[in-house]
């Protein structure tokens, strides 16, 4: 239940084989046709908020929440036809999602709540077709989603999975059988903020609880007879912070992650050319971190991540050209803490990057990576793990890596 939306500007665009909303001509093999043309423009000037709050004394069966809040956002998609899409998203509000739940004894059923929160968001898609991209997001107001159980008395004795997640801009595209090119922007200015609280007495089913935030993100997938061409560009300022924080008496499997990044670009290929240009730039600061505690566990773990610039490209085809640039100047903070008395296993980890690029192509088609790759990190990365383990365990594993600047490229087989 929204405690207050403000009015929230949506573009849908739905394109199927020769349903077209306007169209055009271009030559091709010397025969003129036309395809389909998607512009998009959305400006959203005010606050947005979706809000939750759930009291509950006894659940036999499950608890499913979701809770969302959204600035802008635009999807499309074409079969059989080629598609241009040309997208401007600017958010200049906030855009908040939280949600409240006390359980004042027991969730028998399993508890799920899963609260996002997203500034600009656009999905695209061509099938046996080629996809045009032309896309600019900005997210200038702040970006953030909580989740908080109040009661730490509770029972979740059907297990439970507690998610959050905040982006300020995100992109994802491809298809089946198609060819994608064109430019991506993104740029964020203010915080972007995911939050979990999840204290309870007596866990013993398997438990997730994660918090996930990142201020760019793009994801391009192509499958099948598909290349790409494509030139990213993703700039972050603000803070990205993401923290998930457990606790019971007793919890068998439980999990605690935290994870957050301020740009990311993930591009995937599986039959032909691919072609990247990369560029990265982050001023603003990424913190990650986990806290987990049970006085009596199972398998507990607590794992936290961070990175600033982050570039995968991947081609299960025989080339693939990669530009990048990427350049941090903010700082990297990590950190991961489990605390326990008696169990069994218990893991714990914490992993921060500067600058991170992987780019690999198929082995087995005799493929190539050629790559040309700049990486400047100014900014500290810290990573840092916690363990306070108090009575006996079975298991203690723990892990820190902090890297400044990582380049990766090989060829692997597919599937690798």
């Amino acid at each position: 239940m929204a405690r207050h939306t403000q009015t929230t500007l949506v573009a849908v665009a739905w394109l199927a084989g020769c349903a077209a909303a306007a169209n055009s001509t271009q030559a091709q093999d010397g025969q003129a046709r036309s395809f389909p043309i998607v512009l998009n423009e959305q400006i959203q000037f005010g606050d947005v908020f979706a809000g939750q709050r759930l009291n509950v004394v006894v659940a036999r069966q499950q608890i499913t929440v979701s809770d969302t809040a959204l600035g802008n956002r635009v999807s499309g998609g074409s079969v059989g036809q080629d598609l241009y899409v040309q997208n401007r998203q600017y958010q200049h509000g906030v855009v908040s999602a939280d949600t409240a739940l006390h359980i004042e004894d027991e969730a028998s059923g399993r508890l799920t709540v899963v609260t996002q929160a997203r500034g600009n968001e656009a999905s695209v898609a061509a099938n046996h077709a080629e996809l045009a991209l032309d896309s600019d997001q900005a997210s200038y107001g702040s970006v953030r989603a909580s989740v908080a159980l109040e009661n730490d008395s509770a029972n979740l004795t059907g297990g439970s999975r507690i998610a959050t997640a905040a982006y300020a801009n995100a992109l994802t595209a491809g298809g089946q059988n198609t060819r994608v090119t064109g430019s991506i922007q993104q740029s964020a200015s203010a915080d972007t903020v995911a939050q979990t609280y999840a204290p309870a007495r007596y866990v013993p089913g398997t438990s997730h609880f994660t918090a996930e935030a990142t201020a760019n993100t793009a994801m391009v997938t192509s499958t099948g007879a598909s290349s790409q061409n494509l030139a990213v560009r993703q700039t972050a300022e603000g803070w990205v912070g993401a923290e998930a924080v457990s606790s019971a008496a007793n919890a068998w499997n439980s999990s605690t992650t935290a994870v957050a990044g301020a740009n990311r670009l993930s591009t995937l290929n599986a039959g032909g050319l691919q072609v990247v240009s990369a560029e990265q730039i982050n001023t603003g600061s990424v913190q990650g971190r986990t806290s987990t505690y049970a006085y009596d566990y199972g398998d507990l773990r607590s794992i936290a991540e961070g990175a600033a610039n982050t570039v995968i490209v991947g081609n299960q085809d025989i080339w693939v050209e990669i530009d990048n640039n990427q350049l941090n100047s903010g700082g990297v903070m990590v950190e991961a803490e489990l605390s326990g008395h008696n169990g069994y296993d218990a893991y714990v980890g914490a992993n921060a990057s500067g600058n991170t690029v992987t780019a690999y192509a198929c082995s087995e088609c005799a493929g190539s990576v050629n790559a040309n790759s700049v990486q400047v990190n100014h900014g500290a990365v810290t990573a840092t793990a916690v363990t306070n383990l108090s009575g006996q365990s079975r298991a203690v594993i723990t892990g820190t890596t902090a890297t400044g600047n990582n380049a990766s490229f090989y060829v692997t087989r597919t599937g690798n």
